[in-house]
């Protein structure tokens, strides 16, 4: 699977009407006499961008972790300077001074790191249904309905109410468990790939390989299915 190395923020579109995409554009023609090359060159330039976001949501995922590293790293630094900080005489002169409690390296480590500068995302990105991560997390086939963003807001409001409550028992092996409803069922009517407009099928099938790749599948399985969408 390819790493992305360079910031997707930084390419520009391609001009699939200039000369060099000449071939490419005529291979998305072929044989259809009803389709121009201003079209065809539009399509490219849609299948470019659904490509483009797919690499900007991995070097979005590949900056987190750079980031995670470098707050735990400081993290780690800032518990150092607050041990030898405890160290040091409190100025009893003050008398503006409020009481303070040393806190111990457990405490320390618990207070979470604020980022400055951190942008906060003005939209927000509902996960799929459980029931299907459920349906990936064994590699079985699940509709790319569930992974349009009408579906995914439907499922966390669902998943935010009763529906948490309700439980079944299930079987592994001998052993019986409690699992909530909603892992094995869906609440929603399935909308077949091929019913899908063309805008939810390209972000349908970006949220679908991201979440592939997070539920670990082999990365030649993630390489089939870019090919097959891409």
């Amino acid at each position: 699977m390819v790493t992305v190395t360079i910031d997707p923020q930084l390419e520009t579109p391609p001009n699939f009407m200039a000369g060099e995409y000449k071939f490419t554009r005529q291979a998305v023609i072929h044989d259809r006499d009803d389709m121009s090359e201003e079209r065809a060159a539009e399509i490219l330039l849609e299948r470019w961008n659904v490509e483009w976001e797919l690499r900007r949501i991995t070097w979005e995922q590949e900056r987190e972790e750079r980031e995670a590293i470098a707050r735990e790293e400081e993290g780690r630094r800032q518990a150092e300077e607050a041990r030898i900080g405890r160290s040091q005489t409190i100025d009893v002169e003050d008398v503006h001074a409020q009481p303070s409690r040393a806190v111990s390296p457990i405490e320390k480590d618990e207070i979470p790191n604020l980022v400055a500068g951190k942008v906060i995302p003005q939209v927000i990105e509902y996960p799929p249904a459980r029931f299907a991560i459920k349906k990936l997390r064994e590699c079985e086939y699940i509709e790319l309905s569930y992974f349009t963003p009408e579906a995914r807001a439907e499922a966390a409001k669902s998943e935010s109410v009763s529906s948490n409550d309700v439980f079944t028992l299930t079987q592994e092996d001998s052993l019986l468990s409690l699992r909530p409803v909603s892992n094995f069922r869906s609440k929603r009517k399935v909308v077949q790939d091929e019913d899908l407009s063309w805008e939810q099928l390209s972000v349908a099938s970006i949220c679908f390989l991201e979440h592939i790749i997070q539920e670990k599948w082999p990365n030649n399985m993630v390489d089939v299915m870019h090919t097959f969408f891409f």
